[in-house]
């Protein structure tokens, strides 16, 4: 099982495409042919299938890339480490957050690198129930994310989310819900995702009309299909508040917020864990904290 194989499988099932996978690994087309069908003939599997278009994973390919996925991850992680042991003697962070933390999250890691700027941190953009595994197996020290269902975890909470619909400035009329999802497409990320959006999704339409266009791809390629018009979609409202201009924010008549919690797993041994989890202790703990909302820092 050759690392390089291993981040080579990773970046083309990304891309799908191999002159732009080539470029990223900084290798030739030729060198990563041969590394994926070296990879395929070891384990008697297909992992991709080739067309004009590009590249696309077999049935197989979906079953082992977040194995794969993961364990690079995992590889990284552990080379950050004996890396930061022989510098500092502080392990590094690996930390993963969810696009409802990106308003709070970099003045908070921010402010702790003011005090400990030797400590490595390194960030993955994970949907919730991934993060709870990775903190399970200790390939993640610190998340951000739903409270965790495992009782293992100690988590607090940080701030908040709700749930809103998402319309081009240029179709919206008025904030009538049920009006947008009977004439536009509501547009999902496709049900093989790990993502919780899709299932509070499906809880927010029951009792209402819609038609759901499926989409393979990740939260970013729904909002730009939104940006062009194609359809709509529910979403968290700070994956797009102040960011897409040209996106209106409608809010739902029922309550759809939840809390953000900050999830790790007190039998960590590594020091750069609880000196991050004090920190962030310590940031609620001020007065400018707003403990009722948690909005921002």
């Amino acid at each position: 099982m050759n690392p390089k194989y291993l981040r080579s499988i990773e970046i083309l099932a990304r891309v799908k495409n191999f002159r732009i996978a080539s470029q990223i690994l900084c290798i030739s087309q030729p060198a990563l042919s041969k590394q994926i069908k070296n990879f395929e003939d070891a384990y008697e599997i297909e992992m991709f299938i080739r067309d004009n278009q590009g590249v696309t994973l077999s049935e197989a390919g979906k079953l082992v890339i977040d194995e794969i996925t993961a364990l690079n991850r995992h590889l990284q992680k552990t080379d950050e480490f004996i890396a930061s042991i022989s510098r500092n003697n502080l392990s590094p962070l690996s930390i993963a957050f969810g696009k409802s933390s990106n308003d709070f999250l970099p003045v908070l890691i921010r402010e702790f690198q003011k005090n400990h700027d030797k400590i490595l941190i390194s960030l993955s953009d994970i949907c919730s129930q991934e993060q709870e595994e990775q903190l399970l197996s200790g390939a993640l020290d610190i998340g951000f994310m739903r409270k965790p269902i495992s009782q293992t975890l100690n988590s607090i909470p940080v701030s908040k989310d709700e749930f809103v619909l998402a319309v081009s400035k240029n179709q919206y009329i008025d904030d009538n819900i049920d009006g947008y999802l009977q004439k536009y497409n509501l547009l999902m990320m496709s049900n093989h995702s790990k993502s919780q959006i899709n299932l509070h999704t499906m809880a927010l339409l029951k009792g209402r009309t819609y038609k759901i266009t499926n989409i393979s791809a990740d939260l970013q390629t729904i909002i730009t299909l939104i940006l062009s018009n194609t359809g709509v979609a529910i979403l968290p409202k700070k994956s797009i508040l102040g960011i897409y201009d040209a996106i209106q924010l409608i809010p739902f008549q029922e309550n759809t917020q939840w809390d953000i919690h900050m999830v790790w797993h007190p039998g960590s041994p590594a020091r750069s864990v609880a000196l991050f989890v004090d920190h962030v202790k310590n940031e609620l703990s001020k007065p400018g904290c707003q403990r009722k909302d948690r909005q921002r820092f």
